[in-house]
């Protein structure tokens, strides 16, 4: 694959539904403007890209590919509620913001970059999906400098997402980003593979052939059989079990992978997901 070099990395996690005052603030910290008529979703989006480039500098011609799961929840639901329980019409900023895609465009607008703006979507492998898109945009020498990410609201009920994974993460709000690059000079780490697989069949015999890492971790739907199966095959040094020390939200594979780059120098870890249809997707990540 052509070579993506992380230049900087971030994942920020807060409490389910976090009230938008605190982040607020928190994105103060990062940039003076002043941010009136955006939502939870918006807030994620810039909270976690500031992470991911503070005190760094963009490439003005900077891209970004923002990835997430269910994408604006929050001010869909007030807008409908509007609609159809008090009967009144939405807000104009409001109905706006249900859009999803004004994310990445307040993003590019505050850090003044003018790049290609897309936003992806694939029910549980949307970071990956972004990461495929990513791999052939830069082999095609169409980007060069990219800012992608994962964001997503806390949007399942804690009673649904155990029936669906069989397990007990806490949820949370999520936004996990990468400062993407092909030039190496200064970069901290790479993403080195990103492959799909058609079945978990598929997915452990290239798994088989490969070398050892020194950790590996889970997707959400990754159930405890399938992950001993993988472990055994892998035989890591380590497991990064980020779900259960930090939440999860749709987002979370752009978390975890964040959170590794963040807290693991000098090590090798591959993430191996899935989607309800038995599609596997895996993302190999050396940090330097």
């Amino acid at each position: 694959m052509s070579e993506m070099y992380i230049h900087g990395a971030s994942a920020f996690t807060s409490t389910a539904n976090s009230d938008i005052n605190y982040l607020k603030k928190e994105l103060s910290r990062y940039t003076p403007d002043n941010f009136r008529r955006v939502n939870r979703f918006i807030l994620l989006a810039l909270l976690g890209a500031w992470q991911c480039i503070h005190q760094g500098s963009l490439d003005p011609d900077t891209a970004i590919y923002l990835t997430t799961e269910h994408g604006n929840l929050g001010e869909t639901a007030q807008v409908l509620d509007e609609i159809y329980v008090t009967h009144s019409l939405p807000k104009p900023f409001g109905f706006i913001n249900t859009m999803s895609n004004t994310a990445a465009f307040y993003l590019a607008q505050n850090l003044g970059i003018r790049g290609r703006n897309i936003i992806v979507s694939s029910q549980h492998l949307s970071f990956e999906r972004g990461l495929e898109l990513l791999k052939v945009d830069f082999a095609a020498g169409v980007e060069k400098s990219t800012l992608i990410g994962g964001v997503d609201e806390a949007s399942l009920s804690q009673m649904f997402m155990e029936e669906q994974t069989g397990r007990g993460w806490q949820m949370v709000d999520g936004s996990g980003w990468f400062y993407v690059r092909a030039g190496k000079d200064g970069a901290c780490g790479e993403i080195k593979e990103i492959r799909s697989f058609r079945d978990g069949p598929s997915c452990m015999t290239w798994i088989r052939e490969r070398s050892p890492v020194d950790m590996v971790s889970f997707g959400a739907l990754i159930n405890d059989y399938k992950a001993a199966e993988l472990r055994d095959a892998l035989r890591p040094a380590a497991e990064f079990d980020y779900l259960r020390e930090y939440g999860y939200s749709g987002s979370a594979t752009a978390c975890g992978v964040g959170m590794f780059v963040r807290l693991f120098p000098g090590k090798t870890m591959l993430h191996i997901n899935k989607d309800q249809r038995g599609h596997y997707a895996v993302i190999e990540v050396e940090r330097y």
